[in-house]
């Protein structure tokens, strides 16, 4: 019993020094109205607002072998998401900002060769093939997802070589 009685009044005090939860302040935030600056006649705003969905995604698959293996995201402000795996320009998850123009010339160089009317796969018959995959979302909205293996055209071919080398050329840069 004598043990028992020190044992309860450290219970208690030590549930005194618990943190509590602080009371609301007496204090009041007051915000006032300010009439907002002028802007100089012709001034515009000089930020895009940030674009949740990419325009394209181009994807290189590994194979048994070196081949490069990633996935590059770009967005219409230029901005490039990637994903760097093995035998890669760069390894990780990066982010580089590239100019809006490059986006741009891959969509249009898309529009001129047909992209939106290709088929959806060019297939191969063997397992260890790498598989280069472009999606590429239309002005109006639609999206359009080629995977290419072998036999694929070659106007084709020309525009996954451009697209990998905006890539590659975004971490020379960084370097």
């Amino acid at each position: 019993m004598r043990l028992l009685l020190p044992i309860l009044l450290l219970t208690a005090s030590l549930t005194s020094c618990t943190a509590q939860t602080p009371r609301a302040s007496a204090t009041k935030v007051v915000t006032t109205k300010t009439k907002p600056k002028a802007k100089p006649v012709g001034a515009t705003a000089t930020k895009a607002p940030v674009t949740a969905q990419p325009a394209v995604v181009f994807r290189r698959t590994p194979c048994f072998g070196t081949c490069p293996h990633y996935e590059a995201s770009f967005f219409p402000d230029g901005r490039m998401q990637y994903e760097g795996f093995a035998y890669a320009p760069a390894a990780g998850k990066r982010e580089v900002q590239l100019p809006a123009a490059v986006v741009t010339r891959i969509m249009q160089d898309a529009q001129k060769i047909g992209f939106f009317q290709m088929p959806d796969e060019y297939p191969t018959n063997f397992s260890d093939m790498p598989s280069t995959i472009l999606t590429i979302r239309g002005a109006n909205g639609t999206m359009k997802t080629v995977q290419a293996e072998e036999n694929f055209p070659p106007a084709l071919q020309k525009l996954f070589d451009s697209i990998d080398q905006e890539v590659v050329k975004a971490f020379e840069v960084t370097k």
